[in-house]
């Protein structure tokens, strides 16, 4: 039995990557593809199905190797009777195939059972895409294959006499050896090199050539990759000192150190099992960062291209405008400016201060009620490409003007905005809020709340899907702490014994093993938060964007939270069984 706990996680990657699919079919069959924006969904989709995958891979391999750990009694055994290494690792590497075959197999056939409810939302059924089924089995056999191969080969090399030795927890060594302590320090050294030079060339470079935003994003990744790979070969030692950061509210009390020492007490199967949970940790918390931080950029943009609810085109008569109902009626003239001879743009007179979405307007440099005469306000955009801030002075149709203000994400209605003695002529429009139906006949108008509406939705739904895939990914991992647990709790089957024959009751063993199920979710995100925001922060300037960096606290304090409850709650069968042996049975198990 114990050798089919991988099937849950990989069983779960295969049916989250069949479902995508399905979840296109059907989309194709009733919308006929006409939104060319669920291209960006399905990308998106595909990316975080191929982090799930991976994440199922790594809590396979942890299984794996607990699971092996498990059996070396019977693996001694073999030895003694003539097995060879190589025939013992062919067998488990046979046998976590299998594994793999099955658990694809079962995903596949969920995701299409599945997919025959959607009629049911009023859908198009799905067809059976075989293609695409016999290539997610394929595939999660392969990954399920490469997972198991280490643990069978480390399972494979112990000698007769040590297996038979062994004591009952395995995995309690936390050094790692001088060549994996330098190949973890090189890597981690790689990945803060590359961090440095995408930091120092994102930052530096405003105008960027064809290509660069793209070169920085993949050294992004790269170091991001590295910074995995020290965080997995490093994990053992890094154990101790995380859980000496996070214990001491622990430490106060007798089942909380008790689940510090038994967490503690197997570093590297702790390593382990929170590497994994740290990886989505980190994709979760880079996502809502950036996210949050789009959004403050989005929200500028948004209060730049729809400033108001409504505006208003053609001569506009201000009083007939209040007379109808509107409100806050702003007259705009337009003007089109060259600056410093090089840029061409459209300016307006509109007056920024009086704009209802002031506050989703962000000034980089100067501010805005420094606006009058002979001044410009700019967006960031444009004063970078020009080499201006507050306060340069800058040629504007052969005037010297000076800026006032650079503010994110850009201005209301054109590239600039001018004082209103420095632009000629009539109103040629005008902004206002309120209900369209109440503008009078005979002007031209256009709704701006529909357009932001719509792109403030798409934004808030394709965050929505990123960060559900996310949790989902999450809940792989937390599969591999639930089987983590439930197998240490096999190994100290006697510890659990002593721990009840010298008073600790049912109910307390329960609350130690769920504390151990949490403790790895805690680890796990504190080395998540400490790889997830730098990293946001990278893709942030990989991408160019101009705005500053803003963390949800609230929102990563959640997503802590929620994982503590998640792998606690991983703990509650581990926990149970547990408490219902009895001291005598537990403290005369032979394992």
């Amino acid at each position: 039995m114990r050798k089919f706990l991988p099937v849950l996680s990989i069983t779960i990657a295969a049916f989250f990557a069949y479902s995508t699919v399905l979840a296109k079919d059907i989309t194709e069959r009733s919308l006929a593809v006409k939104a060319a924006r669920l291209v960006e969904v399905f990308a998106l989709l595909g990316a975080f199905v191929t982090v799930a995958m991976i994440v199922a891979a790594l809590v396979s391999t942890s299984t794996f190797r607990i699971v092996f750990a498990q059996r070396m009694r019977e693996l001694a055994l073999l030895r003694a009777i003539g097995a060879t290494r190589g025939h013992l690792a062919r067998r488990l590497v046979a046998e976590g195939a299998a594994v793999g075959l099955l658990a694809s197999i079962a995903g596949v056939a969920l995701a299409a059972g599945a997919g025959q409810l959607v009629p049911l939302a009023g859908l198009s059924a799905p067809g059976f895409p075989l293609t695409p089924a016999l290539v997610v089995v394929v595939g999660s056999f392969v990954l399920t294959t490469l997972a198991v191969l280490a643990p069978a080969w480390s399972a494979a090399k112990v000698a007769p006499l040590e297996a038979l030795r062994t004591s009952a927890v395995q995995d309690t060594k936390s050094s790692i050896g001088g060549p994996r302590w330098v190949f973890g320090i090189l890597m981690a050294a790689g990945a803060g090199v590359l961090l440095v030079n995408v930091a120092v060339e994102g930052l530096a470079t405003k105008q960027r050539p064809t290509g660069m935003t793209e070169e920085l994003l993949l050294r992004t990744t790269i170091s991001g990759a590295l910074a995995f790979g020290a965080l997995i070969t490093l994990g053992p030692a890094l154990i101790s000192p995380v859980l000496r950061l996070i214990s001491v509210p622990l430490r106060r009390s007798t089942i909380g150190s008790l689940a510090v020492s038994g967490v503690g007490g197997a570093p590297r199967r702790a390593a382990s099992v929170t590497a994994v949970v740290a990886l989505g940790v980190s994709l979760i918390i880079a996502t809502l960062t950036g996210a949050n931080t789009l959004q403050g950029l989005g929200k500028a943009e948004m209060a730049g291209a729809y400033p108001a609810d409504l505006e208003i085109g053609g001569p506009v008569d201000v009083q007939v405008l209040k007379a109808a109902g509107l409100t806050d009626v702003l007259p705009y003239r337009r003007t089109e400016i060259t600056v410093n001879g090089r840029l061409t743009m459209q300016a307006t007179d509109l007056d920024m201060t009086k704009l209802r979405g002031l506050s989703d307007f962000k000034v980089d440099t100067g501010a805005l009620r420094d606006m009058g005469p002979h001044k410009v306000i700019l967006s960031t955009y444009t004063a970078s490409r020009l080499g201006v801030a507050a306060g340069s002075q800058v040629d504007i149709n052969g005037k010297q003007m000076t800026v006032a203000a650079t503010v994110f994400g850009g201005v209301p209605l054109g590239s600039a905005l001018v004082h209103t003695s420095d632009v000629d002529g009539e109103p040629v429009g005008a902004l206002a809020n309120g209900d369209k139906e109440k503008v009078p006949a005979g002007f031209e108008v256009e709704s701006l709340t529909d357009h932001r509406l719509a792109q403030e939705n798409w934004f808030t739904t394709l965050v929505a899907i990123a960060v559900g895939l996310l949790f989902l990914t999450m809940l792989i991992a937390v599969v591999g702490v639930g089987s983590t647990t439930a197998l240490s709790v096999l190994e100290r089957t006697r510890e659990s014994g002593l721990l009840r024959a010298i008073g600790l009751t049912r109910k307390e063993l329960g609350h130690l093993i769920t504390t151990e199920a949490g403790l790895y979710g805690i680890v796990g995100a504190v080395l998540g938060l400490v790889v997830g925001v730098p990293y946001a922060w990278l893709a942030i300037i990989s991408l160019g964007v101009e705005w500053p960096l803003q963390v949800p606290v609230v929102a990563v304090g959640v997503v802590v939270l929620i994982l503590a409850a998640l792998t606690a709650g991983a703990g509650l069968l581990p926990a149970r069984r547990a408490a219902r042996v009895s001291p005598m049975a537990a403290l005369h198990s032979i394992q």
